[in-house]
């Protein structure tokens, strides 16, 4: 009871802004600055897309290890007339639906919000409440943490197991970075679940970070795991990957005066297109990468070091077209004479009047090995590749040259449906 009654002052404390910040305690001026920087990030989150992986695995009552089940594509987002949910299309369709996750496959364990939903409903929705359990440090990061619950009628958390359907309370933790503000990372557990689900346990990790897309630093999730605990023993793995965000609108405008006749017009419209899959792209960077400056999200530039031609031989990507994208994971590895996972991913071509979306696979290059795969199980995230660096620390210099292999975006990984 004690810390339940410290929850809600500070929950109360946290959304006044008229008290005076000097007389507040710590824990609660964090929570409030870090409230503040929240919603201001969620805001931005609005009418983006990623691309969602999720490979689903399962591990035996008796077994040890998970055995791969299937592995599942979607288009994720949410929009401003929607905010209170997550809307999913199959990639490529463009077209997002109000659905719940099961009419995208068929059987399994599915679950919606890592995406944006917990971060709302826990940062947004007055009915949340919120301690202050204590500064810990995340790998070798100080960082404060917070805990929180949300009642099954107000948390949005939809789980779909055996065949039914159900909304559930959530209760978790998240860890601030104090000197930022800014979110790290979320542990979200299913609280009041039904019976009917089967279900003993369900927690969600999701770690977040910043990325570069347009001229915006949006704070998105990057990878999570979803963990379902069965009453039979059996557990459920969804390992979740989430790449290629885009932002998109839809404006109009209406102008009631004619235009000035001595103001040239303006450039034409830039014209998409879609690249075949199997093009030999070969791209040399012009960003360095330096494991003493690197972030996860900074954007990488590059460049093709030559004409890309398709059947026919007919130029499809010219030598010159500027290609974009980020640092996708920045780790420590563990295995035996390799200090660094240095994972790229590539999201955009441009040239003239021209521009194309990339999805492709990083092909063996120079001294660095290259790796497909996020873990023991995991498939390759389209669009990216995994460096594998050798040393206490590395630099890869502006000139590096890489050879891609384009993809469709579902070619290598099967969906279920």
């Amino acid at each position: 009871m004690r810390w339940r009654l410290r929850g809600i002052v500070l929950l109360v404390w946290a959304g006044s802004v008229a008290a005076a910040q000097d007389d507040l305690p710590y824990e609660v001026l964090l929570l409030a600055r870090s409230k503040e920087r929240m919603r201001q990030a969620l805001s931005q989150v609005l009418n983006y897309t990623c691309l969602e992986t999720i490979q689903r695995l399962a591990r035996g009552r008796h077994a040890n290890a998970f055995t791969p089940l299937d592995t599942v594509l979607l288009e994720v987002s949410t929009v401003s007339s929607m905010g209170n949910k997550e809307l999913l299309a199959w990639p490529g369709a463009r077209r997002f639906e109000d659905a719940d996750p099961s009419s995208f496959v068929s059987g399994g364990l599915m679950g919606t919000g890592v995406f944006a939903l917990f971060a709302r409903t826990v940062f947004l929705n007055t009915a949340t409440t919120i301690r202050y359990y204590g500064d810990e440090e995340m790998s070798g990061r100080p960082l404060a943490r917070f805990d929180f619950r949300v009642p099954q009628v107000w948390s949005g958390y939809r789980i779909t197991a055996n065949g039914a359907s159900a909304t559930v309370g959530i209760a978790g933790s998240f860890w601030i970075d104090p000197a930022s503000l800014e979110l790290v990372r979320m542990e979200v557990r299913a609280d009041e679940i039904p019976a009917a689900l089967g279900l003993e346990r369900a927690v969600t990790d999701i770690d977040y970070a910043r990325m570069r897309i347009g001229n915006s630093d949006v704070l998105l999730p990057q990878d999570a795991k979803m963990v379902l605990m069965l009453f039979s023993g059996e557990v459920r793995l969804n390992d979740i990957a989430f790449s290629h965000c885009h932002e998109y609108s839809a404006e109009s405008s209406i102008r009631f005066d004619m235009p000035d006749p001595g103001v040239p017009f303006s450039t034409p419209p830039v014209r998409r297109v879609d690249l075949p899959a199997g093009l030999m792209v070969s791209i040399a960077l012009e960003t360095a990468i330096d494991s003493t400056t690197a972030h996860v999200g900074d954007i990488l530039r590059g460049h093709v070091s030559g004409d890309v031609r398709g059947k026919g031989k007919a130029i499809v990507i010219p030598k010159g077209a500027i290609v974009t994208g980020r640092i996708r994971g920045l780790e420590r590895a563990h295995s035996p004479g390799a200090a660094f996972n240095l994972t790229i991913e590539l999201t955009e071509l441009e040239w003239e009047t021209t521009s194309a979306e990339f999805y492709g696979e990083l092909l063996l290059k120079g001294p660095a090995r290259v790796e497909g795969t996020r873990g023991p199980h995991a498939p390759p995230i389209p669009g990216t590749g995994v460096l594998r660096l050798t040393g206490t620390q590395f630099h890869v210099p502006a000139g590096f040259r890489m050879s891609w292999r384009t993809l469709e975006p579902n070619q290598s990984l099967k969906r279920s449906r």
